[in-house]
């Protein structure tokens, strides 16, 4: 009933989804008790598609990709559905054809939904003029495993984003394989044009790139070590190594150029260095009396201005390109000239009613409101207008200051060692070597006395490390540890979008904000909504499965053995059985008595040997974990 009740839905011609709007160029946006998607304008966020899809994918020639009830189908600019909701995953449409996976493996459907070529790969990208750059099964294999697997679905994307690592090589869907299976893959264009870089190995086993045709013939006959995809009107090249040489001096060896749009050499492969592609010119490195030197390389080849300098800038504006030779910037036109440099006195933050900062020279200028008196000059840093109206943390001559909102500067004339960030109405500096708080005037509140101090609450600083720490407030004077900020348990198991996690006799179930049961208490772990499905633990169970709003098993999504509602990178979670599963399901178990007040404190995370873990919550965890 469900499936027919979005079906019948999406036939509906929605009045948002306005014919003068660029749909590639609308936003995905989800949300709601059951954390559905639809699309948005990207400059006014006006809706345009209410949210109703469990996953919505992009729009790509007309069309997109979304999952209704575990399935995909494509929807038009207007919503309606246009192909039924039958398939295990979907990719964009790139011209008439779009991968599909159906019984675990791809194939590919015309704009009609019809399967064109049976699904029988590991991955079938759309190419151009009916060819694809497909992956065969590995050898005795009869359902792949190689596409990359998340939250129990394989994500199938267009040819840009498909092509970092997927080997294979063209097939068409008429005359079949166009070249061996045995190819590398770079993107080098937009599908249309039918171009892509390829490459295989050599008996170096380093990488030989050339640029195939979608027919299976090369454009370019492979002959570079490393190639970029075209930027403006140029793509980054880098020539083979000299293998006459010993290794360390093969690698001295690479140089850099580019090719055209077509493939053409159009920068010789002479640079020691050649990046990137913008404005018209590409940055780039070449030695010069055994000293490297930038350069800034036309588009045929030459250098602009002529020569080398000792540092050069490319903007993303329309602003010149900016060189330094000696210790003095200058912009450079087209010709080659050299003018006064036309960012010298621009600001690069203005807050209104508070400071400005001014390019000068190297470094940077504050000034106070309004861009009135100077407050001093400083190291060149990374501040946006979001950080107004400050306080603002400038360098200089390896000591930093605080520039405050009202101009007023922190430091005096030496500067700190080192400084954080105000919380209100302090902030902790380092001084002589030694750690102190000091107020928003710069006055000290404690004296810089301790080796280590770390802010743990707003007012609260915690002193020292290992068994001899304490903890102080913001005028130096000793308190007790501060009390756990845990939200309570109505809180923490509320999930992002209103329905909250609750159990009955040990199980576990949704309800939303007036009571009402969404999903019944018959589980014995359970995750919040995320892409119109949750994962669920049931009796008897060996693995995680989703379900959706009607409490149904989705089948078309794979049920997974482990399920955790954060990632922690570099660590391992805590152990509770040698089973992987029960293990995950006594540990979400913890995880839920400890946010409904029952258990002290949360199950484990073990760091790895790095031990440089950084955390994300993954989908389907309540909102206040």
């Amino acid at each position: 009933m469900r499936v027919k009740l979005l079906v019948a839905l999406g036939m509906m011609v929605l009045p948002s989804a306005s014919a003068a709007t660029d749909p590639e160029k609308w936003w995905i946006r989800c949300g709601g008790p059951f954390n559905l998607c639809g699309y948005v304008e990207r400059d006014s966020e006006e809706a345009r598609l209410p949210k109703r899809f469990e996953v919505a994918k992009p729009f790509s020639d007309g069309m997109a990709a979304v999952r209704i009830d575990g399935r995909y189908g494509y929807i038009d600019t207007s919503g309606r559905i246009v192909i039924e909701p039958r398939y295990e995953a979907a990719g964009p449409f790139t011209g008439d054809y779009a991968e599909v996976r159906v019984d675990g493996l791809s194939g590919a459907i015309d704009r009609s939904g019809h399967l064109v070529v049976p699904a029988q790969f590991s991955r079938m990208v759309p190419f151009a003029d009916g060819s694809f750059i497909a992956k065969p099964l590995p050898s005795g294999a009869t359902r792949s495993s190689m596409s990359p697997r998340l939250d129990g679905e394989i994500h199938l994307e267009g040819l840009a984003d498909s092509l970092v690592g997927l080997g294979g090589g063209i097939y068409h869907l008429k005359k079949g394989w166009l070249t061996a299976a045995d190819l590398q893959f770079s993107i080098f264009d937009n599908a249309e044009r039918g171009l892509v870089w390829a490459g295989r190995r050599n008996a170096h086993h380093d990488e030989k790139w050339g640029l195939l045709r979608a027919d299976g013939t090369w454009q370019v006959m492979p002959r570079y070590n490393h190639v970029q995809r075209l930027m403006e009107t140029h793509a980054i090249v880098g020539s083979m190594p000299d293998y006459t040489l010993p290794p360390i001096e093969r690698r001295k060896s690479l140089r850099r150029g580019a090719v055209d749009r077509d493939g053409n050499l159009a920068v010789p492969t002479t640079f020691d260095g050649l990046w990137y592609w913008r404005g018209g010119y590409g940055p780039g490195a070449t030695m010069v009396d055994g000293v490297l030197k930038k350069v800034i390389v036309k588009g045929d080849g030459s250098l602009l201005g002529g020569r080398a300098f000792d540092d050069i800038e490319i903007g993303w504006d329309d602003s010149l390109p900016r060189v330094k030779d000696g210790a003095t910037w200058y912009s450079i036109k087209r010709d080659g000239r050299l003018i006064a440099d036309q960012r010298e006195g621009t600001p690069m933050v203005a807050c209104k009613g508070g400071p400005s900062i001014i390019h000068r020279g190297e470094g940077v200028e504050f000034r106070k409101r309004d861009n009135g008196p100077v407050i001093g000059r400083f190291d060149k840093g990374y501040w946006l207008e979001r950080d107004c109206p400050g306080p603002f943390h400038a360098k200089r001559d390896g000591k930093w200051f605080i520039v405050m909102e009202n101009g007023a500067l922190l430091g005096g004339k030496n500067g700190y060692d080192d400084s954080s960030f105000f919380a209100g109405s302090n902030a902790s500096v380092k001084l002589g070597g030694k750690w102190g708080i000091i107020n928003r005037s710069g006055v000290f509140t404690v004296r810089p006395n301790f080796d280590k101090l770390r802010r743990v609450q707003r007012d609260v600083f915690v002193v020292g490390e290992g068994k001899g720490i304490y903890w102080i407030n913001a005028a130096g004077k000793r308190v007790a540890k501060p009390a756990e900020r845990r939200p309570s348990p109505e809180q923490a198991l509320t999930c992002a979008g209103g329905l909250r996690l609750f159990d009955k006799d040990g199980l576990w179930g949704l309800r939303d904000e007036s009571g009402r049961v969404v999903i019944e208490p018959r589980y014995r772990a359970l995750s919040c909504f995320a892409r119109g499905i949750v994962w669920v633990a049931a009796l008897g169970a060996k693995r995680w499965c989703p379900i959706g709003p009607d409490g149904a098993r989705r089948e078309a999504l794979d049920c997974r053995l482990t399920y955790y509602p954060v990632i922690v990178t570099h660590h391992y979670p805590e152990k509770f059985s040698d089973d992987p599963f029960e293990s995950s399901v006594s540990w979400n178990i913890a995880w839920l008595e400890h946010a409904a007040g029952r258990r002290a404190a949360y199950p484990k995370w073990v760091p790895d040997d790095s031990g440089r873990g950084s955390y994300s919550v993954s989908p389907g965890a309540a909102t206040n974990r």
